[in-house]
């Protein structure tokens, strides 16, 4: 039993400073591209929302003030050319400033761009770092998150008898699918692949005792988990927690050991404890 869930979690990296690049040109943005700005005269805060409607061109903008210094714009973009992040015709593809690949898959960082607000007036866009990959931190950091907030589906549980109703001082007999989950994931354009196995079962029986076992046990006549309940209860509520150890591959690699683990639980069952009763009869006992 297994299921898979693929999504892309996009990078989006706004950085408010000037990071070591290659130095080039000053670009001028396309003429056809559409900016707009507005400035808050109370606070003299100012933010500008700017976008470039180029194919696959999509990227984030942000003005910052400063207080030593006029405010400045901050863009991801594609670099069409080394000199400009749009092109004329507003159709680049994302690597169009030359071939750039990153390891294990990972989707470039888009080149950062900045402008000036000087005397009311944008300054031309000005290359502060070309593409570059993202680091094996983020990368990690990414598959961790992905990790530790996965919805796993709890282990199927089953009660022996199923009927609902149980006997005081007979096993009831328990046990739980023990399937490994599989899950994927693009995260920084890199194909990852997540595994968890149930590790141990915690059943709690709901009357104060539990059994926790690395088996999930199996179905009359080869049970190897039961519990019975005493005579002093009439119902119980049967709940599992399962611990859950996962690995995970880049680019189909290596498999990697997780070292944080999850825990599920499954609904609870419901159980009506039944006492049956000796009784004593003269002469044998006959069919009718």
């Amino acid at each position: 039993m297994s299921w898979v869930q693929v999504h892309t979690v996009s990078l989006f990296v706004a950085l408010m400073g000037t990071v070591a690049g290659p130095s080039q040109p000053s670009p001028t943005p396309s003429p056809d591209a559409t900016w707009g700005a507005k400035t808050n005269q109370e606070s003299d805060d100012f933010r500008n929302d700017a976008h470039c409607n180029s194919p696959g061109g999509g990227g984030g903008s942000g003005a910052t003030p400063s207080s030593n210094g006029p405010p400045v714009e901050y863009l991801r973009a594609p670099g069409c050319t080394p000199d400009s992040p749009m092109a004329e015709d507003e159709a680049c593809s994302p690597n169009a400033g030359g071939t750039f690949a990153c390891p294990a898959g990972m989707t470039p960082i888009l080149p950062l761009w900045s402008r000036t607000l000087v005397d009311g007036a944008w300054t031309d866009w000005a290359l502060e770092t070309w593409y570059s990959c993202p680091s094996e931190s983020e990368l990690m950091a990414l598959i961790e998150h992905e990790w530790t907030t996965l919805h796993l589906d709890s282990p199927v549980v089953t009660l022996q008898p199923g009927t609902g109703q149980v006997l005081a001082t007979v096993p009831t007999i328990a046990y739980a699918d023990g399937d490994v989950r599989s899950h994927s994931a693009v995260l920084l354009g890199a194909q990852v692949d997540i595994r968890a196995t149930p590790a141990t079962y915690t059943w709690d029986w709901g009357d104060g005792e539990s059994t926790t076992t690395s088996d999930p046990g199996a179905p009359y006549p080869h049970e190897t988990v039961s519990h019975a309940y005493g005579r002093a209860l009439d119902a119980a509520t049967v709940t599992l927690e399962t611990v859950w150890t996962g690995q995970y591959r880049v680019a189909g690699g290596t498999w990697l050991d997780f070292d944080a683990s999850v825990a599920t639980d499954s609904a609870g069952i419901t159980l009506e404890v039944l006492h049956p009763r000796v009784y004593l009869v003269d002469g044998p006992l006959t069919a009718s």
